[in-house]
């Protein structure tokens, strides 16, 4: 990510200081991109819209429908810290599992308040702005992608060079018993300390892009493939965790589970009072 960064910007730079010594050269350049667009470019656009209209949201499969459509709401408060210790931000997060998909909702109840609706077996993806009743509806297999790299950048738990450490302290947060591990990756310069409790009881691992943000180390895959069990790895879900970045004593984040119940109200799939806009028929 740093390298892609650092090529990104000198290409920027480039550009921007090269503009000038081209001035002269500025209506040739433009006569051929416009005679290369038009002899390449659209035609390559229209192949991909006529693509794009080929697949319906009902003959669309790439996108499969959750293995588990568990029924679950779960709220989480993420809070990022200043150097000083001092909170910087404190964000709510919901997820509500129902059973035809899931829906995520961000600062619920204040002017921030953000919704992402999946509809699995709509195959179906809404932006909703809660306050102006629109809901922008696309095809689920746009959000792949980014789910993919919103997966591959959480912390892995189970990497070789991270070590697990079993402590005595116990503590009930948000009514859930806890026991606190602490996992610490020296390659990495990072540490957490992780509360995890045997209280909640609920698979989400069949759930996509949201139900495998919660993290269950009851199903890791390193606990059940492993023919040795590791006391120091935690079993149960995680309640809170804290991270410190670059050995530092001061956390950068902190996440805890605030709320959990066994349910998922059905109206936060209901669009019914919304305008839907599909982006599809902008093509």
């Amino acid at each position: 990510m740093k390298n892609t960064y650092i090529v990104f910007s000198t290409i920027l730079l480039l550009v921007t200081f090269m503009a000038p010594a081209n001035a002269q050269r500025a209506w040739v350049k433009s006569k051929v991109k416009q005679d290369m667009k038009e002899k390449y470019a659209e035609p390559e656009k229209e192949k991909g819209r006529e693509a794009i209209r080929g697949v319906s949201y009902e003959n669309d499969s790439r996108y499969p429908v959750p293995e588990n459509p568990v029924q679950a709401t779960i709220a989480m408060e993420l809070m990022s810290f200043k150097k000083n210790g001092k909170v910087k931000d404190n964000t709510t997060t919901k997820w509500v599992f129902g059973k035809t998909g899931e829906c995520m909702i961000v600062n619920e109840g204040t002017k921030d308040e953000n919704r992402m609706l999946f509809d699995y077996k709509g195959a179906a993806m809404y932006m909703i702005n809660q306050q102006e009743k629109i809901a922008t509806k696309m095809p689920i297999i746009n959000f792949q992608k980014m789910a993919e790299k919103l997966v591959a950048e959480h912390i892995d738990f189970e990497d070789e060079n991270g070590v697990w450490q079993q402590t005595n302290q116990t503590q009930t947060i948000h009514g859930f018993k806890c026991q606190k591990y602490i996992y610490t990756n020296s390659k990495e310069k990072t540490t957490m300390h992780v509360w995890v409790t045997k209280d909640i009881n609920i698979d989400l691992s069949g759930n996509h892009v949201f139900g495998g943000q919660i993290k269950n180390f009851t199903n890791s895959a390193w606990r059940t493939k492993s023919s040795k069990i590791d006391n120091n790895y935690p079993q149960g879900m995680m309640v809170r965790s804290v991270f410190f970045e670059n050995n530092k004593e001061t956390p950068n984040t902190q996440m805890d589970i605030v709320l959990f119940e066994k349910k998922s109200n059905p109206a936060y799939f209901n669009l019914e009072n919304y305008m839907v806009n599909d982006i599809l028929d902008k093509l």
